[in-house]
């Protein structure tokens, strides 16, 4: 957990604003939102109920990054970076900061899903999730695998994370396989623009790139 300092006091604000990416006054975003507050109060059961949607609801599957949080709720899959901006989103509209956060990973966290296909890809990447300020503390919370892709393609690998959040404290997938330190995106638009600073493809070739590669995955999880 990070304790809230007077710097990050200034950032809560900008965790709080809307952005082009993060566009939660969308007519859909905001519906969600509320739905998933219910008319509850306490931030942290909301919290609670905004990472089950996105973890379950928005199936895990591979997008590019320069995809705003509207799009990906419309999509109804994504992948970090895309399920962790969605979240965001959700927590500011119901007025509770939030933040995109990241830090390098080695690729093999993504084998059990990809398999051999994985050592196309740079050896480390940017993994995104979000931050939510929960009692002056900033908490990491990771909704990248929905719960069936979780049994049904990492558990049999015996991975060393679960994908549950407590409430209380930071919840973060891959330990065995981080690469460096947590950072935060204090810019989410400029660091979508950037692509979280990973190598993507151009979004006319997305489909084609991502495509098989999700219809492959989807089709394993369900059979």
């Amino acid at each position: 957990m990070i304790n809230l300092t007077q710097k990050e006091e200034t950032m809560e604000q900008a965790s709080l604003k809307e952005t082009t990416f993060c566009d939660f006054n969308h007519s859909a975003i905001s519906s969600l939102a509320k739905k998933l507050a219910d008319g509850e109060t306490n931030t942290r059961k909301i919290t609670q109920s905004v990472f089950k949607h996105v973890r379950d609801n928005i199936r895990f599957g591979f997008d590019i990054v320069q995809v705003k949080a509207s799009e990906t709720l419309e999509k109804g899959y994504g992948v970090c970076w895309n399920k962790a901006l969605l979240m965001v989103a959700l927590l500011r509209r119901n007025k509770i900061p939030a933040r995109l956060a990241y830090n390098p990973v080695k690729r093999d966290f993504m084998r059990p899903a990809m398999g051999d296909a994985i050592d196309t890809l740079p050896e480390t990447m940017n993994h995104c999730f979000a931050q939510v300020q929960l009692d002056g503390e900033w908490i990491a919370i990771d909704a990248t695998l929905d719960d069936a892709t979780y049994q049904k393609l990492f558990v049999p690998h015996n991975v060393a994370w679960g994908i549950d959040w407590n409430g209380k404290e930071d919840i973060r997938l891959y330990t065995e396989n981080i690469a460096g330190p947590v950072d935060i995106f204090e810019d989410i638009d400029a660091a979508i623009q950037q692509n979280v600073g990973n190598t993507m493809p151009p979004p006319s070739e997305a489909e084609a790139f991502f495509g098989p590669a999700n219809q492959q995955m989807w089709q394993a999880v369900a059979g």
